[in-house]
């Protein structure tokens, strides 16, 4: 059986008839949408969807500073005229 990664899930045909229910039912959540009761996709509300984008860039920010970090002690210090 397929993990759902989701507390939250609709039917497809009932995906279909009342798309906005979807979104009502889940609130800031994201939302399963089964097709023969196996996970077919889900459906985000914009803040869950904002909410990650902000994680996979901290993310991408933290890796960059990490690598950064290992070059440390090669680093000159310049002044503010030499920007």
């Amino acid at each position: 059986m397929d993990a759902l990664f989701s507390t939250h899930s609709i039917g497809i045909s009932d995906l279909r008839e009342a798309p906005a229910r979807a979104f009502e039912q889940a609130g800031d959540q994201a939302v399963a949408v089964l097709n023969h009761n196996r996970p077919a996709g889900y459906i985000l509300s914009n803040q869950l969807m904002a909410r990650i984008l902000d994680q996979l860039a901290d993310r991408a920010v933290s890796a960059k500073a990490q690598s950064r970090l290992a070059t440390l002690k090669t680093a000159r210090k310049i002044s503010i005229d030499e920007i």
